[in-house]
């Protein structure tokens, strides 16, 4: 069996550096804190993206942000670290902004109201400068969706002898 090209974990200190320089150059402020920080690491437990989960006062968990290393686009990080906060925490609640837009829609997030953000718990676009830039867009996923089934094989009509 082949192993595993990340693996999921908490987060700990040593991450900071990482996961700084992955805020930095996606354009977004340093974490505040580690806390509700899931990392994936690479076989060297080297952060190659993480995710951090924030509890609203509204009872649902707000994702803010998912970050994958730019070489580790493509490899599923950031589906394994949703999917695994979303087992953990139920219905996910975001704020899409930028290019994340279609990567959340390809994860099966559906555009909802701004009423269903807990604002206490991610950054306000209200007055920001970048917001036409940004075209933040409040976004949930209720559930983790099915993969869709693979197409049934037909099968070959037997040759007659």
């Amino acid at each position: 069996m082949a192993k595993p090209l990340f693996s999921l974990r908490p987060a700990v200190e040593a991450d900071r550096e990482y996961l700084d320089s992955y805020c930095y150059s996606e354009g977004m402020d340093y974490l505040p804190s580690l806390d509700g920080v899931t990392v994936a690491a690479n076989s060297a437990d080297e952060p190659v993206g993480f995710i951090r989960i924030a509890q609203g006062a509204n009872g649902f968990a707000h994702v803010n942000p998912v970050v994958v290393h730019e070489s580790w686009r493509g490899h599923a990080v950031g589906r394994a670290l949703v999917n695994d906060a979303q087992r953990a925490h139920g219905e996910l609640r975001l704020i899409a902004r930028g290019k994340s837009k279609p990567f959340y829609d390809v994860l099966g997030f559906e555009n909802c109201a701004w009423e269903d953000i807990d604002m206490t718990v991610t950054e306000n676009c209200d007055g920001c400068p970048m917001i036409e830039e940004c075209s933040p867009q409040p976004m949930r996923r209720a559930q983790i969706p099915s993969r869709p089934k693979e197409p049934k094989k037909k099968a070959r009509p037997k040759k007659k002898h």
